[in-house]
């Protein structure tokens, strides 16, 4: 696996690529496994703590479910020297979170949950994982 330059038009060709709405803040990296293009995935650095962010990660519909997640994870989290890693999810989509907790992510804190609403960080459709390395 590894992750090559951002393809634009790779992305737009997956079916339900809204479900990772492009943010100008992240770095995206199209995920390839040999030699086929097979998802997308973004790293947006967070201010605190140190050596943490925010993943986000999309696979075209064959690929899922095939433990390829993790590792497009592991290779951002080694190029990036990350030790806590977050995700962002909404709630209806339960193939992501499920996925998520397969690897070791954590839901965070109700109370983490309840100030970030409230900073206007977290919106109530949404849940934040965590992974620490």
């Amino acid at each position: 696996m590894q992750l090559k330059k951002f393809d634009k038009e790779f992305y737009e060709s997956i079916s339900d690529n809204k479900k990772l709405p492009l943010d100008t803040r992240a770095t995206y990296y199209t995920v390839i496994v040999d030699n086929k293009k097979i998802g997308i995935i973004g790293f947006i650095p967070a201010r605190f703590p140190a050596h943490a962010g925010f993943v986000q990660i999309i696979l075209a519909l064959e690929f899922r479910g095939k433990g390829l997640v993790k590792q497009a994870e592991d290779l951002l989290v080694k190029k990036y020297k990350i030790k806590t890693l977050f995700a962002t999810i909404k709630k209806s989509n339960s193939a992501s979170i499920k996925a998520h907790k397969k690897i070791g992510f954590e839901e965070i804190s109700k109370e983490q949950i309840n100030n970030l609403r409230e900073k206007g960080f977290l919106k109530d459709d949404e849940i934040r994982l965590v992974k620490n390395y």
